[in-house]
This record gives C-alpha cells, structure tokens and sequence, in this order.
C-alpha cells in the first residue's frame, strides 16, 4: 500500500500548477500589438516631419530667389540712377544743359557761420598738428 499513497497525490499537485499558470497566448498577442503600435506611430510621426522638412526647403528656396530678385532690382535702380542714364533719359526727354548758366553753391555767413575752407574742418574730421590740414 504504501506504493499507492506516493502515486496518489502525484497528479495532484500538476494539476494545481496548470490552474496558477496563465495562457501565453493572449499576453504574445498584447506584446506583438504594443509593438505594431509603435511602429506604426513612428512611421507616422517621421511622415510628419518629412513634410515639415520638405516645406522648410521649399520656402528657403523661395526666400533665396526673392532676395535675389530683390537684389536684381536693386542694382537695376542703381544703374537708372547714375549720371549716365540721367543724362540719356533726359535728352530723350529733350531737356538740353543750360551751360549758359552756372549754378554755385554759396555758403550761408549771415549768422555768423563760415566755409570748411576759411579755417575750420569739416565735421567729424580733426585737425592734424603740423600737417596744415
């Protein structure tokens, strides 16, 4: 008898470990999801930023030929308003040089100002001592 009471209690304890022990199918299943999840997340957070990056580049493009455009103008005006195409504009226009007349600027010394050239120097120049300028 004593045979039979050693394999008695034998099944019972593997019984009591199957019952305490949780299915693994349902946790793989929770894992395998989390991590499609994310992936998937971050496949769409990079879409996102890619297009963000992709306009940046377009709108540094369209800044950079703006300027460049501006700049074009610029030097466009420049060149309309040297002496020139003054000069041409204004004979197009049939306006001749008065060389008759001369046009002198005089300095103003009713109140009591004088010319750089009686003695005084320009301002925001000084005078260099021995140099006579």
């Amino acid at each position: 008898m004593p045979a039979t009471d050693a394999a008695a209690p034998a099944p019972a304890p593997a019984k009591a470990a199957r019952r305490g022990r949780a299915p693994r199918a349902p946790f793989v299943l929770l894992v395998v999801g989390l991590l499609c999840g994310g992936l998937v997340s971050l496949l769409l957070l990079n879409t996102v930023l890619a297009q963000d990056s992709f306009k940046a580049s377009q709108l540094s493009d369209e800044n950079n030929r703006l300027r460049q455009k501006k700049e074009e103008l610029k030097n466009g005006n420049m060149r309309l308003e040297g002496p020139g195409a003054l000069s041409k504009n204004a004979a197009n226009q049939g306006q001749e040089p008065d060389w008759d007349r001369v046009n002198v600027v005089i300095p103003d010394r009713s109140a009591g100002g004088r010319a750089a050239g009686d003695g005084q120097t320009p301002i925001g120049q000084e005078r260099v001592p021995g140099t006579g300028r």
